[in-house]
């Protein structure tokens, strides 16, 4: 072989190389190109994941401030309860008990009525025959 035909064979390998390479360059790009999409594409999804987190934040923000003023509200409520509820209801039951203290006294005193009114109207029986025999 001579210097000029593995001259034209390197030259031939060399184009070979140089259109391998133009279609390795174009795969590149298009590589590239889907890259930066795939970039364009993970950056829109890092912006919704950073409204999501500031979502999550302010949830738990107002978590928080309802759990705060749930337990102020329960404590208002139990304050309620010890100090106006419980106290109205001892009151309602001292006075409950005077009440039952004064029927017990009045029925006591009707019961003494109706049996002094028993026995005058015995009494007034008795008088009656005894006044029909003398009579």
């Amino acid at each position: 072989m001579t210097d000029r035909q593995i001259l034209e064979a390197v030259l031939t390998e060399v184009r070979g190389l140089g259109t391998r390479m133009d279609k390795f360059e174009s795969r590149m790009d298009k590589f590239e190109s889907r890259m930066d999409g795939f970039e364009s594409r993970m950056d829109g999804f890092e912006s919704q994941m950073d409204k999501f987190e500031s979502q999550m934040n302010r949830m738990e923000e107002s978590q928080k401030r309802f759990e705060e003023e749930t337990r102020n509200n329960f404590a208002d409520i139990k304050l309620h309860l010890e100090n106006i509820t419980d106290r109205n209801i001892s009151i309602l039951a001292e006075n409950h008990l005077n009440l039952i203290n004064k029927m017990d006294v009045s029925a006591t005193w009707m019961n003494r009525i109706m049996i002094n009114e028993v026995k005058m109207n015995a009494l007034t029986d008795q008088v009656a025959r005894l006044q029909a025999k003398c009579s």
